[in-house]
């Protein structure tokens, strides 16, 4: 377990009340991080017909109303994954090979040989790695067009549907990962109970989420790129994750504050957005043809200019990251935590 220390979770930060696991996609409860049972500040979203509420106490954010799961299909179409799940160009597919390998590599470092579970493991490069590694590869995806490259190119075993009422045997796994999907939960209090049921003793739960706290999401709100209302239906910050895990008898080992995958990134296209440019038309344009869904030729003009920015502002925003994690306010942060 190499590079773990020790985060002591300040009283202040322990919860105050009883989760409450259900019924938090129906009305406007108390926080469930940390149970402030007062108004909720409400910024205005990107996205027309949603707001974000922010609870006062610990900074959690919500996007209102939630989409009911019915219906949150409707916003991961097919062309969200792009052909045969290849979502960006060439370049950007080699870079997140090496990101996931990078990941699964970190994970070796911190997670004993054994079975793991990556939930919402997408086209599952990193269980791919793991498993690569000596790792028992498990992992779970809600759609059935995300898992199709994980079961059918690479042949792991990857189950779709309900991660709350999902098959798996509890005290089984050695570690449990959350990378960029418990924001994507309407109820990511009941995630973490479930993940505690399925780790073994000492287990390791590994979640990655956008920063809510952050420089980035201060400055930038409703055009902050990380936000992505209203498939996001919570926006986390330290605090208010921290909580959460301290309630459900999770132990936080590990804090990082830098992630050169997001971070810079995010930084990026939020400052297009919030010059007034097409709504992530960048991130439209580095993507494979089947999953853009703007293009150069329709945006001729904000495309050049674009271009012609970009060498002045990608030092700036690599330079920004590096201070932002030095002030321990990264546009993403990761945090590892032991099943005790």
């Amino acid at each position: 377990m190499a590079g773990f220390y020790i985060i002591t979770v300040r009283d202040d930060l322990r919860p105050r009340f009883q989760p409450e696991l259900h019924d938090q996609d129906k009305r406007p409860t108390r926080c469930p991080a940390c149970g402030y049972d007062g108004p909720e500040h409400s910024k205005p979203s990107a996205e027309a017909g949603f707001e974000l509420l922010d609870c006062p106490d610990c900074g959690l954010g919500r996007t209102w109303p939630p989409v009911p799961g019915s219906e949150i299909g409707k916003w991961y179409p097919e062309q969200y994954y792009g052909k045969t799940n290849v979502r960006f160009n060439a370049l950007f597919e080699r870079m997140i090979r090496w990101f996931r390998w990078r990941r699964a590599a970190v994970l070796h470092n911190r997670v004993p040989r054994g079975p793991v579970l990556d939930v919402g493991c997408g086209r599952g490069m990193t269980l791919a790695f793991l498993r690569e590694l000596g790792y028992e590869s498990h992992g779970l995806e809600l759609s059935e067009t995300a898992a199709a490259h994980a079961r059918d190119v690479l042949k792991l075993d990857v189950a779709t549907g309900d991660f709350l009422t999902s098959p798996h045997e509890k005290n089984r796994y050695n570690a449990v990962i959350f990378h960029h999907s418990l924001e994507h939960f309407a109820n990511p209090v009941a995630a973490v109970a479930r993940a505690y049921e399925l780790l073994k003793p000492g287990g390791v739960l590994f979640i990655a989420v956008p920063n809510y706290g952050s420089w980035q999401a201060r400055l930038f709100g409703r055009f902050w790129f990380h936000v992505d209302a209203p498939r996001h239906y919570w926006h986390f910050t330290i605090k208010s994750l921290d909580a959460i895990l301290a309630r459900h008898r999770f132990r936080v080992v590990q804090l990082d504050h830098f992630s050169f995958e997001q971070n810079p990134y995010g930084l990026l296209q939020s400052m297009f957005n919030a010059a007034g440019f097409r709504f992530n038309l960048l991130y439209s344009l580095l993507k494979n043809s089947t999953a853009r869904t703007d293009t150069a030729l329709r945006y001729p003009v904000q495309s050049l200019l674009h271009a012609a920015l970009l060498p002045f502002l990608v030092p700036f925003v690599v330079a920004a990251t590096v201070l932002e994690t030095a002030f321990k306010s990264g546009g993403t942060f990761e945090m590892y935590a032991f099943k005790e």
